[in-house]
């Protein structure tokens, strides 16, 4: 009888302790399937609006029927192809810099002969409120139309004509991130077309 006893005493005892136990577990593997469910249905979502958000910045600066993203070296940048039909517009070109808080993202618009069409800041989040956010601003980023590879930021009165842009008052460091990701979304188009070995896209 004691031993009935003993054995009783460890099964109430041992299953108090193992009960939560499992219970615990079978709610962490079933959260931890809901999550992953959840993020296997939103995955593809968040992806297409982030596309169309991207084709929207893209028409905006270059309109086109379609936009052909090409591979490049620059794991940090991309590179569109923009076409009306079967004629070649342009090319877009994502890339970014370090300003004074963080990265600063921009897309730029280039026409066929290497000169920007338009440029818009994608994320400047990090950026001096009031200072290096100003380069969101089209007063500033609105200089860069027209200008062609090798582009300088002054802090006086810029000369378009020399390929330069005036810098946001008080925010040197944030106006030349932005010129020198723009100078290396020219660069990424130059190194393109050198991997075409031809004058240029036909």
């Amino acid at each position: 009888m004691n031993l009935l006893n003993k054995i009783k005493s460890f099964y109430n005892k041992y299953t108090d302790i193992l009960r939560p136990m499992f219970v615990l577990t079978i709610i962490c593997l079933v959260t931890a399937a809901a999550l992953s469910v959840t993020n296997m249905l939103t995955a593809t979502r968040i992806e297409n609006l982030a596309n169309q958000n991207k084709n929207r910045e893209m028409s905006a600066l270059l309109p086109a029927q379609n936009y052909r993203e090409v591979a490049v070296s620059n794991k940090n940048s991309q590179l569109f192809l923009a076409q009306d039909e079967s004629n070649f517009v342009g090319y877009v070109v994502t890339a970014s810099a370090k300003g004074y808080g963080g990265d600063i993202n921009i897309m730029a618009a280039i026409n066929p002969d290497k000169k920007i069409i338009g440029v818009s800041i994608l994320s400047a989040a990090d950026e001096t409120p009031g200072l290096g956010a100003n380069v969101t601003k089209p007063e500033f980023y609105s200089q860069f139309a027209g200008l062609s590879a090798n582009i300088t930021a002054i802090k006086n009165t810029a000369n378009p004509a020399n390929n330069e842009i005036k810098t946001v008052t008080g925010a040197t460091i944030s106006s030349k991130a932005v010129t020198k990701a723009v100078n290396q979304a020219l660069q990424i188009v130059e190194e393109y077309e050198k991997s075409l070995n031809t004058e240029g896209v036909q």
